[in-house]
């Protein structure tokens, strides 16, 4: 007599995470808010004119590889959100692990960066941080329902402080990378901005109007600039009481008002500067 066939247990169909669907959506929210702030060049809700915010979007850190920062957090969140719709089964439970210690990495690395290089904090980008570090946390705790967990802890873990170390590492080499304007044009790019009447507002203790002008190294003496604070050397207060400036450094390129810090390659695009052309000259 034949012995009965083995069948095949149903394996159920796995439930979304709501829990990091949810958190994730959030962080999506978050980020593409940021990235169309930046693409738009508006002022943040709840965000003075001048403020951290603002600070941290005109840094050369709110762009890389030519697209706003933010709008890399937006792409890395919608993937962990489609991933918990479909359900973290083990396979899709490791990819959105590897995605959020990815997140987490970056957002140290640029939480870091907020605080010491560019010296101010934007309270969207903290929240944004917040919320990957808590989509890590639930996360790793979902770990608990999967198979093998116990054997598997060691590797998990190494994979994770792997990718969260090796993600930023990666940012900071792209962001380290010479602008397009490149060393020998920022003295041809601090005369064409003094030529085509751009003008930099500033007062001389703000750390800020420091960093720009170290952006362009020797030429920064070139540069169109007017000291706003009555006790600066050649100061102008009128000027810039006449130009309504309320942050530094404030630039006014033209019909464009920047604020913060901009990278040579902004002012570049803002005042319409060809480098090719301008340094034959």
């Amino acid at each position: 007599m034949a012995s009965p066939k083995r069948v095949a247990p149903v394996e159920a169909p796995a439930r979304p995470d709501l829990l990091v669907a949810g958190l994730a959506a959030a962080g999506l929210a978050i980020a593409a808010y940021m990235t169309w702030l930046k693409w738009t060049g508006a002022a943040a809700a709840f965000c003075l004119s001048g403020s951290g915010c603002d600070i941290v979007q005109s840094s050369r850190y709110a762009t890389l590889l030519g697209v706003p920062t933010a709008l890399w957090g937006a792409l890395l969140y919608a993937a962990i959100g489609a991933l918990a719709v479909m359900g973290l089964r083990p396979r899709r439970w490791r990819w959105a692990f590897y995605l959020t210690a990815a997140g987490v990495g970056v957002s140290v690395y640029l939480t870091a960066l907020s605080v010491l290089v560019i010296h101010a904090t934007c309270a969207y980008c903290l929240a944004s941080a917040a919320l990957m570090l808590a989509i890590f946390l639930v996360v790793w705790w979902r770990r608990a329902a999967l198979p093998g967990r116990r054997t598997a802890i060691g590797s998990l873990l190494a994979g994770g402080l792997a990718v969260a170390a090796l993600v930023p590492l990666g940012a900071a080499f792209i962001f380290a990378m010479p602008s397009s304007v490149g060393a020998g044009s920022e003295a041809a790019l601090a005369r064409h901005l003094r030529e085509s009447g751009a003008v930099m507002y500033g007062a001389y203790w703000c750390p800020h109007c420091q960093e720009q002008k170290a952006l362009f190294g020797d030429a920064a003496r070139d540069l169109p600039y007017v000291e706003c604070d009555p006790s600066g050397v050649n100061a102008r207060p009128d000027l810039c009481e006449k130009a309504g400036v309320k942050a530094f450094p404030t630039w006014v390129v033209g019909d464009k008002r920047l604020e913060g810090v901009q990278s040579p390659d902004a002012l570049a695009e803002a005042s319409k500067f060809q480098p090719s052309t301008a340094t034959s000259r």
